[in-house]
């Protein structure tokens, strides 16, 4: 058969088609390098001849293409008058910190969440995470601006148009994201006020704009240090100190035009949302829980479960019962060392399914269990902090406790010597301590009547279209139901068949039957489980009021209407971020000398639906010119190179600030030990009797730099009277002691 010839390049360009060919067999699987030969291959088969064969370069370039920042911008109407919310998530990875980012729009009521950036950053504060949301949003203006589809249609994005639209945040709960959110707001505020400013400097007189703008001038030639040092100012600096100088005028004018707008129009322009991760709140209930119950121990002074401790801890507690003795080493050993279900839980975890395929016995647990439990045999990944995991890991340990326990013999008999090693034995004494599963028994109780049912409601199928600010309600139905099975823990160790009415959050069945027969076979030998999911429960409700402060009555969110929370609409999770943070560490670890910007260019492609856009408003050949043309210049710009100089600077910089610091304090500290020094200890009381605050504190100091450790700190002597007594029994323990040679 004659093969028809088939041309990839035309002008000498390789056509859309062809790349965005190139970019789906990437995304398939294909590397780079094997793209160009896979096409010839299947265009070969399908009876046609190419003659080019696409490079890796090539191929490199036409992903770097692929994810344009400013494809979600068309999901706004034009001139963007839906408001949008953003997310954000962190995490480090080989000692440097990464940034996850995305925005939620929406359009003909379609909500999409798309990536704006997955990038490193010098440092986790949260003025480096606002600095970095500033740069995206300023590459994706300059992006969008310059690109021929603004020219050529009514839209355009504008930073501030962006931000008075900008409604919300969400992300965990961890102080640094709230900060965060606290600057945007600021940020956000600053540029309304600033865009309030403007519009009434174009409001006013030509004359009078005129003689304003005059005056600023004159104020930055003198700032500048007279006319000379002004023309000598490059002028892309004089444009930015007078931009930096209309801005700070509009910013006072626009201060005040707000102040006179109406109590709604103040709303409507400040309005501002931020929620917490709904699974990080389920996240923490599961610690508030067992922390819970290691406080039910505490507070009625009863021996807690058998201690799990490591090989070297466990070595150090047994040499301290055959001795008798307790140094502080062994008092480390026990405060360090862990017990409990949620040791256990991770000990078997990290035994049968860990997170390096070379440790543990993977297939071997698998192959054991499956005759009896089938599909889904794999033991929970713990070892991952999976949300929910060591709920679903204690349901199978109490749901085959006895095979578990046949499980360990059956290792240990595997072995040519016999011997179970150290995880292995305190995985043996976990199970075999009736606190330890009476721990697990309640823990997992909790899970399938509280953070099972509370997980389907917010990330279950179907959630997808689920508002976080809607879930206010359904979060005050949590606190009550958890207050409820408190008043009548009876709900929850009831055997009856239809006890999960009452029992479960959601009144649907129990999520794990087998778990929950088992439990409650277990509970008659295993009294101390009531009280234990009674103070669980109580140190999760607690944790749930502190993780649900963001729909609090009066707040915000409850102050919303139903159509404020529909425009800002923000996802119940944020599993996007948490989901591409995961993906890099995963793709960090299986192509190590592939970088973050190969990955933010994959991701972006994949998940912002961009060959969709690209079909639909890239195609005419000025389109295609201007790709080629960012794609080449972003290839050449050594961005990878200057990521990493920007991380080693910024890393010695901290460095020798740090140095400076340390220098400092050794030269005031050497300046302080002479000034004591020539001071010397006073022993006479009657001088001591008479000293000022000053000079007691100095022989304080003093007595401390002697070592004297009976000397107390300074924080704890508020008053004179105390300065007193403490430096007098100073000088009693001085003159006692051997150091101390009266004078002849």
């Amino acid at each position: 058969m004659k093969k028809v010839p088939w041309t990839l390049v035309r002008n000498g360009k390789y056509t859309a088609d062809v790349k965005a060919m190139a970019r789906a067999l990437h995304k398939a699987g294909c590397s780079q390098g094997k793209v160009g030969e896979m096409i010839q291959y299947v265009a070969q088969k399908a009876g046609f001849l190419v003659a080019h064969k696409m490079s890796r370069r090539t191929v490199q370039r036409a992903l770097i293409e692929g994810p344009l920042r400013f494809n979600w911008l068309t999901k706004f109407p034009k001139r963007m008058v839906r408001p949008a919310t953003a997310s954000g998530d962190a995490t480090s990875l080989r000692g440097h910190n990464y940034e996850s980012s995305h925005i939620m729009i929406t359009k003909n009521g379609e909500h999409k969440n798309r990536i704006l950036g997955i990038s490193s950053t010098v440092d986790h504060t949260s003025e480096t995470q606002v600095n970095n949301w500033k740069r995206l949003l300023a590459t994706i203006t300059d992006l969008f601006r310059r690109c021929p589809l603004a020219q050529r249609s009514e839209f355009s994005f504008e930073l501030t148009n962006f931000l008075r639209l900008f409604k919300g945040m969400n992300g965990d709960h961890a102080s640094d994201q709230k900060k965060t959110v606290r600057l945007m707001i600021e940020w956000k505020k600053e540029v309304s006020r600033i865009l309030l400013g403007w519009d009434e400097i174009h409001a006013m007189d030509p004359a009078e704009i005129l003689v304003i703008v005059s005056d600023i001038c004159v104020q930055n030639v003198a700032e500048a240090g007279g006319e000379d040092a002004w023309k000598a100012l490059p002028d892309t600096e004089k444009d930015t100190l007078a931009k930096s100088s209309m801005d700070a005028l509009a910013l006072h004018l626009g201060q005040a035009a707000f102040e006179k707008l109406s109590e709604e129009e103040k709303r409507e322009i400040d309005l501002f949302f931020w929620a917490g991760c709904s699974m990080h709140k389920e996240l923490n209930s599961c610690k508030a829980f067992t922390d819970g119950m290691e406080s039910y121990y505490i507070a009625n002074d009863i021996e807690g479960p058998v201690l799990l401790a490591n090989k070297d801890n466990d070595a150090t507690i047994q040499l301290s019962q055959d001795t008798g003795l307790s140094t502080a080493a062994v008092q480390r050993a026990l405060k360090v060392s862990e017990r409990g279900a949620v040791k256990l839980i991770g000990l078997l975890g990290a035994f049968v399914n860990h997170k390096d395929p070379k440790k543990g016995c993977h297939d071997v647990y698998d192959d054991y269990f499956r005759p009896l439990i089938g599909d889904g045999v794999r033991f929970p990944g713990v070892n991952n902090t999976r949300y929910q995991s060591f709920g679903l890991g204690g349901a199978r340990i109490i749901s085959f406790l006895d095979e578990h326990k046949l499980f360990m013999s059956f290792v240990k008999n595997k072995k040519q010597k016999r011997t179970l090693n150290h995880l292995e034995q305190n995985i043996v004494k976990g199970m075999n301590c009736p606190k330890t599963i009476a721990e697990i028994i309640a823990f997992v109780l909790y899970c399938m009547a509280v953070t099972h049912p509370y997980a389907l409601r917010v990330r279950g199928l179907g959630t997808e279209k689920l508002n976080i600010l809607t879930l206010g309600p359904f979060h005050v139905q949590v606190k009550d139901h958890i207050r409820k099975v408190i008043a009548s823990p009876e709900l929850l160790l009831s055997s009856a068949p239809d006890a999960h009415g009452d029992a479960t959050l959601d009144g649907a069945p129990w999520s794990d039957p087998t778990a929950h027969a088992a439990c409650m076979k277990l509970l008659p030998t295993h009294p101390d489980v009531k009280p234990l999911l009674l103070a669980g429960l109580r140190s999760s409700l607690e944790c749930w009021e502190r993780f649900t402060s963001e729909f609090e009555e009066g707040g915000v969110i409850d102050l919303a209407s139903d159509a404020e929370k529909d425009l800002a609409f923000m996802a119940s999770t944020n599993d996007a971020n948490e989901g591409l943070l995961g993906q890099w560490r995963r793709f960090s670890r299986e192509s190590p000398s592939s970088t973050v910007a190969h990955f933010e260019d994959q991701a972006m492609f994949s998940r912002n639906e961009t060959q969709a856009f690209m079909d639909e408003h890239l195609a005419s050949e000025a389109d295609q010119d201007f790709l080629r043309r960012e794609a080449r210049a972003r290839d050449e710009s050594g961005i990878e190179k200057a990521r990493r100089a920007e991380l080693t600077a910024h890393a010695q910089k901290a460095v020798d600030e740090q140095l400076a610091k340390d220098a400092k304090n050794t030269e005031k500290e050497r300046i302080k030990a002479a000034r004591l020094a020539a001071i010397g200890i006073k022993l006479d009381t009657v001088e001591i009797n008479a000293m000022n605050n000053d000079a007691l504190k100095d022989q304080l100091n003093i007595h401390r730099r002697r070592g004297d450790k009976e000397v107390p700190i300074a924080a704890r002597l508020k008053y004179k009277a105390d300065r007193l007594a403490a430096l007098l029994a100073a000088v009693a323990r001085f003159t006692a002691s051997q150091d101390y040679q009266p004078s002849s």
